[in-house]
């Protein structure tokens, strides 16, 4: 194992952490500008590009110059789309926005990178601006939106509106890993550890702040099926089915005996979500499936 220092690993360190939150919390000011509310209503054009939100004639708005380098490659992070209706068939509504990828006969790769960017977005969950035409039609409207689908197969985007609330994060540090790559870091930073002395571990806990930090970690999980969970515990009839034991307790929030459901070949590995591939089975054994020899 490399001997990455404990501090690197635990903190599950990211170059663009800073950059990422620091973004953010321009998109925050920016909005401000224009409203106090969830949405803006009747901004001018000139206002759109005096703030920096929108400008040029293109469907996203990108300003590569302030945002390239947020995200690994040379793209930048899309700041905006305009929706007029006309060009695309975006399902626009109060709650959000189906968004087409830009397909234009533009020269060189605009349509590309744009559409990168606008992956940049969703992959580093920073917010963008949404903008339409208002009833007057000089003037436009713009929401705060964040992309929670990006899907290259049907080259649509879904953009879901929100408020300014749900982007306060209370001076948490922006991590952008999955919690799996953060498990494996700790344990990498556990293992570590246990190479070094008791001496070492103990100066070190003595000059580690106390108090945990607190992060925002994306998590990539999958939408399991309530019935197998439900058949698989009733098939059990509170049995564990690999040791063969009682479930170690009762649960007090249904008096049912308390047993995991556990994928024999896991989800992330291609395994179905189907009662062959599930044991009902103890939280000892859940445990030794997955950490045991």
């Amino acid at each position: 194992m490399s001997k990455y220092s404990a501090d690197k690993l635990l903190v599950g360190e990211n170059v663009n952490n800073l950059s990422i939150k620091q973004e953010i919390e321009r998109r925050k000011k920016l909005f401000n500008k224009i409203t106090y509310d969830d949405s803006a209503t009747d901004v001018t054009a000139g206002q759109l590009r005096e703030f920096g939100i929108y400008s040029g004639a293109a469907g996203v708005w990108v300003n590569t110059a302030l945002t390239k380098g947020i995200v690994s490659d040379d793209a930048g992070v899309a700041v905006s789309i305009l929706h007029t209706g006309k060009d695309y068939d975006d399902d626009f509504s109060e709650k959000g926005i189906n968004y087409d990828f830009p397909a234009t006969k533009r020269h060189g790769s605009h349509d590309k990178n744009e559409i990168q960017a606008l992956k940049n977005c969703y992959d580093a969950k920073i917010p963008l601006f949404v903008i339409s035409k208002s009833a007057n039609k000089k003037l436009r409207n713009v929401h705060l939106g964040l992309i929670e689908n990006f899907d290259n197969q049907q080259k649509k985007t879904y953009i879901r509106f929100i408020s300014l609330k749900e982007l306060d994060v209370n001076d948490s540090i922006l991590i952008k890993e999955t919690q799996a790559e953060y498990n494996i870091q700790f344990n990498n930073a556990v293992g570590y550890s246990q190479t070094n002395t008791s001496a070492e571990r103990k100066k070190r806990i003595l000059s580690a702040d106390k108090a945990p930090q607190k992060v925002l970690r994306s998590v990539y999980d999958y939408n399991r099926n309530p019935d197998v969970v439900a058949e698989a515990l009733y098939r059990a009839k509170g049995i564990c089915e690999k040791c063969r034991k009682f479930a170690p307790f009762i649960k007090k929030s249904n008096d049912e005996p308390y047993l995991e459901v556990h994928h024999i070949k896991p989800l992330s590995q291609g395994g179905e979500d189907s009662l062959e591939n599930v044991k009902a089975i103890c939280p000892n054994c859940h445990r030794e499936m997955h950490f045991g020899k």
